[in-house]
């Protein structure tokens, strides 16, 4: 029964939500089958969303895209995370400005969005998925807390959850490491999670958040260190053509 179900879960969670039009109605793990698969997942509304065009007046369009995102999927990411201690912000406000050096970077409750990067690639919605499971992470500050997993995580959750039929990277075998970060990590932490147990994540997202070491959590739920899960990854890679 638990496989059948898993099997269920992850057919289901492959269909994307991102679409303008059903933004107010995410498909994947808000169900009756993900509270089983999480069991320490709630359900929490989101908080207030502020928006804030003062210095990009023309990403107004984009920010309310951006804003019924973040309405959409805030208890979406809660359940993906392990959020039974976690306190929500009362708000969330977005933030854009005519000028920065990164496309978005988040703090606190505060995502600020770069207006030129959205002005030419209006179709990544999925950075404010990225920056918004970073408010959720909120992980406390500790010598226990590896950089490269919490960006891997937030990008599980952007290109394995929310886009999981966007093009995946291509990962050099030979030169790549799971602490590489971001889609990398990501990629390693979906073929584990498939592999050996979907509670991958919330169980390192967990860990995280109890300034305890994640790795011991590969060993855990895989029966093996996270090297050798990694060496079990690298061998289902294809390798690098040369030129």
């Amino acid at each position: 029964m638990h496989f059948a179900l898993l099997a269920i879960w992850s057919a289901a969670a492959v269909v994307n939500p991102a679409s303008a039009a059903r933004t107010d109605r995410p498909d994947g793990p808000s169900s009756e089958l993900a509270r089983f698969i999480y069991p320490l997942a709630e359900a929490r509304p989101a908080p207030a969303v502020v928006v804030d065009t003062t210095d990009a007046p023309d990403s107004e369009a984009w920010a309310a895209s951006a804003k019924a995102l973040v309405t959409a999927w805030f208890p979406e990411i809660c359940r993906l995370l392990a959020t039974d201690r976690f306190t929500p912000p009362r708000e969330i406000k977005l933030v854009f400005k005519k000028e920065l050096n990164v496309p978005a970077y988040s703090s606190g409750g505060v995502i600020t969005i770069s207006a030129h990067w959205v002005r030419d690639h209006p179709e990544d919605l999925g950075l404010v998925v990225h920056e918004l499971t970073h408010t959720i992470q909120a992980y406390p500050r500790s010598r226990q807390t590896p950089g490269w997993l919490v960006e891997g995580i937030a990008d599980f959750v952007r290109w394995w959850r929310y886009e999981p039929e966007a093009p995946r990277p291509r990962i050099d075998p030979a030169k790549a490491s799971y602490r590489d970060s971001y889609r990398t990590t990501a990629a390693f932490l979906a073929w584990a999670s498939h592999k050996f147990d979907e509670r991958l994540v919330p169980r390192l997202d967990a860990a995280l958040r109890e300034k305890r070491d994640p790795l011991p959590v590969f060993d855990e739920l895989a029966g093996k260190s996270i090297d050798d899960v990694w060496s079990d990854f690298v061998s289902t890679l294809p390798p690098r053509q040369s030129k």
